[in-house]
C-alpha cells in the first residue's frame, strides 16, 4: 500500500504540470515544449532555499513560495522578450525547449564546489545537496508557524492527501478562470489574435499573464517533486520530461483541462507498468501519441465524449421517434 501511495504521490504531482500547459496551449494557443523548465526552477528554488532557511525558520513555507515565484519571474524576463517580440508558434516552442536545455546543460556544470549557495550545494549530476555535513538535508514540506508545523513526508498518505487536495483545489481554480471573461479573451487570442487586438486587447501582456500563471503552476509541481523526493536533478530539464508532458495533454485533449489532467493520470500509470522495460516505456507514449494524434486530433478523451454523446444521441432519436409512434397509435 505504501508502494502505491508514493506512486499515486507522483502522478498527482504530474497533473500540476499538465493543467500548466493545457492552460497556456489548450486555451490561449501557446505551445511550450519548455514547461519542464520551470518545473525544475521551481524545484531548484525550493530546494535551495529550504536547505539555508530551515534551520532557523523551523518550516518550508518560504521555500515553497519561492519554489512558485521564481519560475514565474523568470517567465516575465523570457516571456516579454517572447511576446513583445511577436513570436509565435513553433518558434515559440523551440525557443522554449532550447532554454530549457541550455539550464539543464548550466546546472550539469555545477559539481565544482564553487557553486554554493550558502547551505546549498547545486552539485552537478548528483543532484542538489547540503553544501556541508553541518547543513540540514533536503526536507519534504514542513508547513506551519513556529512550533505549530506539520511535516508531510513524501512517502506518507497525509502528503498524497495534502497534494489531492493542493491539485483539487487547482484545477477548480482554473476550471473557474477559464470559464471566466478572462478566458474567453485566452480562446480569443488562441483563434484570431489580430481580431482581439481590435477589440482594444493587448494580447501580448495576456499572453505573458498566463504564460507566468502556468510557470507558477509548473513551479509549484516542481516543488511538490522536490519534497516528495527530497531530490531535483538537471535530467528534469532534458528533452524527455518536456516531450512527456505535450504527449500527456496532447492525448487527453489539449483544450480542456480535466482530460489533459486525465491523459497525464493515465499515460504515468502506464509508463509505470513499462518501466521495467526501459527505454521502451518513452517509445510506447511516443507511439501512442502518433496513432491519437492520427485517428483523433483533437484528443482520445475529447474525441470518445463527442462519440459516445453522438451515439446516444442517434439511440435516442431512433428509438425515441419509434416510441412516441407506439404511444401515439
Amino acid at each position: 500500500r505504501r508502494y502505491d501511495i508514493i506512486n499515486f504521490s507522483n502522478f498527482l504531482i504530474s497533473g500540476f504540470l499538465a493543467l500548466s500547459l493545457s492552460l497556456i496551449w489548450g486555451y490561449c494557443g501557446i505551445l511550450s515544449l519548455g514547461q519542464a523548465a520551470f518545473f525544475g526552477i521551481g524545484g531548484y528554488a525550493y530546494g535551495i532555499v529550504a536547505l539555508n532557511l530551515l534551520n532557523s525558520h523551523g518550516n518550508t513555507d518560504v521555500a515553497m513560495i519561492a519554489g512558485i515565484i521564481v519560475p514565474m519571474i523568470f517567465a516575465v524576463f523570457i516571456g516579454g522578450i517572447m511576446f513583445y517580440a511577436r513570436l509565435r508558434g513553433v518558434y515559440i516552442a523551440i525557443l522554449m525547449l532550447v532554454v530549457s536545455l541550455l539550464i539543464g546543460l548550466f546546472m550539469r556544470q555545477t559539481a565544482d564546489p564553487s557553486y554554493t549557495m550558502g547551505a546549498a550545494y547545486l552539485g552537478g549530476m548528483n543532484g542538489l545537496r547540503p553544501a556541508s555535513a553541518d547543513d540540514p538535508l533536503l526536507p519534504s514540506l514542513i508547513l506551519g508557524l513556529g512550533k505549530s508545523v506539520v511535516e508531510l513526508d513524501g512517502r506518507d498518505a497525509s502528503f498524497y492527501y495534502f497534494v489531492l487536495g493542493l491539485l483539487t483545489v487547482t484545477y477548480l481554480g482554473l476550471r473557474c478562470l477559464v470559464n471566466s471573461s478572462y478566458g474567453y479573451i485566452l480562446v480569443g487570442c488562441r483563434e484570431d489574435p489580430e481580431r482581439t487586438e481590435t477589440f482594444g486587447y493587448d494580447v501580448r501582456l495576456i499572453q505573458l499573464s498566463v504564460f507566468c500563471l502556468a510557470a507558477g503552476i509548473a513551479g509549484l509541481s516542481g516543488v511538490l517533486y522536490t519534497a516528495w523526493g527530497t531530490y531535483i536533478h538537471p535530467d528534469g530539464f532534458g528533452v524527455g520530461p518536456n516531450i512527456l508532458v505535450v504527449i500527456w495533454v496532447a492525448v487527453g485533449g489539449r483544450k480542456d483541462l480535466g482530460t489533459a489532467l486525465l491523459g497525464a493520470l493515465v499515460l504515468e500509470w502506464v509508463s509505470l507498468r513499462l518501466v521495467s522495460e526501459g527505454e521502451i516505456a518513452l517509445l510506447a507514449l511516443g507511439s501512442i501519441l502518433v496513432v491519437v494524434m492520427l485517428i483523433a486530433p483533437r484528443g482520445l478523451a475529447v474525441t470518445l465524449g463527442e462519440y459516445f454523446n453522438t451515439a446516444e444521441t442517434y439511440v435516442m432519436s431512433r428509438f425515441g421517434s419509434r416510441a412516441n409512434k407506439m404511444t401515439g397509435s
